[in-house]
Formats: structure tokens, sequence, C-alpha cells
């Protein structure tokens, strides 16, 4: 049976053969998510479970009892021995950091 999916030939740049079919590498994907406060450049938390909200969401955090809203996401490129991860990028308001 052949392959559903057409794949088109694209040049080879190393040894110039327009014969050669590029095959996109295959990652596997984390099941979880990361929530990342952008602007300090710390994990907030990791949530088991492939998320994806919308930009401008709003999470709720405990402890104490504040809001981050999502300004960002990104998905972290894995490699043969990384997975793929969703990140969260959030805006965390001073008043979580200065209860730690």
């Amino acid at each position: 049976m052949p392959d559903p999916i057409r794949l088109n030939a694209v040049p080879d740049s190393i040894h110039g053969n327009q014969d050669v079919e590029y095959h996109a590498p295959v990652h596997e994907l984390r099941p979880e998510t990361f929530v990342h406060d952008r602007a300090r450049n710390q994990q907030i938390m990791r949530i088991q479970g492939v998320v994806s909200l919308p930009i401008g969401a709003e999470i709720e955090l405990y402890d104490p009892n504040i809001k981050a809203t999502v300004v960002g996401v990104r998905l972290l490129a894995g490699s043969e021995h990384v997975p793929v991860t969703i990140c969260l990028d959030v805006d965390v308001p001073e008043t979580y950091w200065q209860e730690r």
C-alpha cells in the first residue's frame, strides 16, 4: 500500500542529489506542560497533561491566591532522546513572589 502522505523531493545540499526525499524527524510529545514566569525566567509549575491555553487566559495560582496571565505559548523542541514539550509563558504579579 503506498504512503498516503505525498513527500516532496528536496535537494540534498551536501551531495547535490535532487532525487533525495526529505523526511522530517518525528519526536515524541512529553505528556506534561510547563508553566513558566517569562519575566523572571522561572518555572511556576508542571501540569501532568498537555494543555495549550490561548494568550490572555488566566491561571489561578494559590498561596497566595493570584492569577497569572498567559502571554505566550511555546513548543520546546526535543531531540532523539528528549520529548517535545508545551510551555505556557505567563505574567505573574510581583505579590506572588513576595509571599515565597
